[in-house]
């Protein structure tokens, strides 16, 4: 065997280990973090039904986790895209929060949309997951963009940024970010459409 052979053998083997002994690490890291990363997940998204049900998040999460556990129905339990929430002294439905998603310009978009079930209007949106371009589509996460929805009827349609209309089927899209803007215009519309025909199946 020459020495060339000898030396691209060694260089493979040695490439061969350290591959081996970082994946193993990463594996390793994976398996040790996966209950927190689920943990803060599921956290996540009990603040976000909070938030959307018009609910002051306390800080700490355990609070978060018993107040869930306490007032909110998901719906189906394995994989919920319905919640719904119930006002602690009554016990009456106060929110129905559907977890929505859209096709943005990067990928999906992930949010939780609240709906007041006595008024039939908007409460608020929270995203729980998103990779739209920083400072055009990413906006959305912004409160301004979030919070114009409250009070509102739908079904929507957009506007130019700055209009900042009070009537209560148009909200304002965001400047250079058209896909992103019409992909959450038809999540909450998809949320109205959800709500209308539960309620048309009920009758």
């Amino acid at each position: 065997m020459n020495a060339r052979l000898k030396e691209s053998l060694r260089t493979a083997g040695f490439m061969f280990g350290l591959t081996l002994v970082v994946i193993t690490c990463v594996s390793a890291l994976q398996l040790a973090t996966a209950e927190r990363v689920n943990r803060n997940a599921a956290l996540f998204l009990q603040r976000a039904v909070m938030e959307v049900s018009g609910v002051p998040v306390p800080e700490d999460p355990a609070a978060v986790g018993a107040w869930f556990r306490q007032s909110v129905d998901a719906e189906p339990a394995s994989a919920p895209i319905r919640f719904r929430v119930r006002d602690a002294a009554t016990g009456a439905v106060s929110a129905t929060v559907y977890t929505r998603q859209g096709r943005g310009l990067w990928g999906l978009i992930t949010a939780v949309v609240g709906l007041d079930p006595a008024k039939g209007t908007f409460r608020q949106i929270r995203f729980l997951d998103q990779n739209e371009t920083p400072g055009l589509g990413a906006r959305i996460t912004e409160a301004w963009f979030m919070g114009q929805i409250e009070g509102k009827t739908g079904p929507f349609v957009l506007k130019p940024e700055g209009t900042r209309s009070s009537a209560p089927t148009e909200i304002d899209g965001i400047t250079g970010a058209t896909i992103t803007s019409a992909a959450v215009r038809d999540m909450l519309n998809g949320a109205l459409l959800a709500a209308a025909k539960e309620k048309e199946a009920v009758k």
